[in-house]
């Protein structure tokens, strides 16, 4: 079967939906309940409608509403696309836990600019009670919020929404991967992040809005962990993350 270019290319660019269980062998895929519901309810899309199903984990194929009832829609598979391109490093961003809105935000940028996976800290400083993400709830809504925004930016890929941990899990997570650590202007010093070749993989740490506590940088330097400044003024907890991804995409490439 011919692969097609990235879908929306000089052309009007469809509505995406995630069904993880498409694959190379299906001719055709039934959507989850949610993404079902989407596309008959909310966008109102009928028997033969062109769309883009992806599964979530980089692939992706242009397709057709093939059934719509009661029961749910499937979707037939016309031909594979070329996703975007993911970056050449594999990024996991583990951030220290905001409330609500500011966490859904960071998951959604994140999804758009390439994390492979993200992992919400509860370090020293988080203000935020045990009971509003222990139920697990949270972790849900986090997942939809990258799933929305992965089918928004055109992203193939969904991130890998890990359980809340404790600081010392992250690092003990991370095993031999890099490990950059976002620095207050005031905070204890890091060996700095230099321009080296770009790792395979590697660990984005951002804490939380009350910053990292000092034997936290101090459990970081022991395990290796660099450095990096964002600027000189002290920056919104939500808005670190975005900063952060940004720079090392400058210094790595995508």
């Amino acid at each position: 079967m011919p692969r097609a270019a990235r879908t929306g290319r000089g052309d009007a660019v469809l509505p995406r939906f995630l069904a993880p269980d498409a694959g190379p062998d299906a001719d055709r895929v039934r959507l989850p309940e949610d993404e079902a519901h989407h596309l008959a309810r909310v966008l109102r899309l009928g028997i033969a409608a062109r769309v883009a199903i992806f599964d979530g984990r980089g692939g992706e194929w242009e397709g057709r509403v093939a059934t719509l009832d009661r029961t749910g829609v499937t979707v037939a598979l016309d031909r594979p696309v070329d996703p975007v391109a993911e970056p050449g490093v594999r990024l996991t961003l583990a951030v220290g836990l905001l409330k609500g809105a500011q966490m859904d935000a960071i998951v959604a940028d994140a999804t758009a600019l390439g994390v492979r996976a993200i992992v919400p800290i509860a370090s020293a400083h988080v203000s935020l009670p045990p009971r509003a993400w222990k139920s697990g709830g949270a972790r849900e809504r986090w997942r939809r919020v990258a799933v929305a925004a992965a089918k928004q930016c055109g992203r193939a890929v969904v991130p890998d929404i890990r359980p809340v941990a404790a600081f010392d899990e992250v690092l003990a997570a991370a095993g031999d991967e890099l490990i950059v650590m976002a620095l207050e202007p005031a905070a204890g010093d890091l060996p700095a992040l230099g321009m080296a070749s770009p790792p395979a993989a590697a660990f984005a740490l951002v804490g939380p809005e009350g910053g990292w506590a000092a034997g936290e940088i101090a459990r970081a330097a022991a395990r290796g962990a660099h450095g990096i400044r964002l600027g000189p003024r002290r920056l919104r907890a939500d808005t670190a993350p975005t900063v952060l991804l940004s720079a090392l995409w400058t210094r790595w490439g995508w």
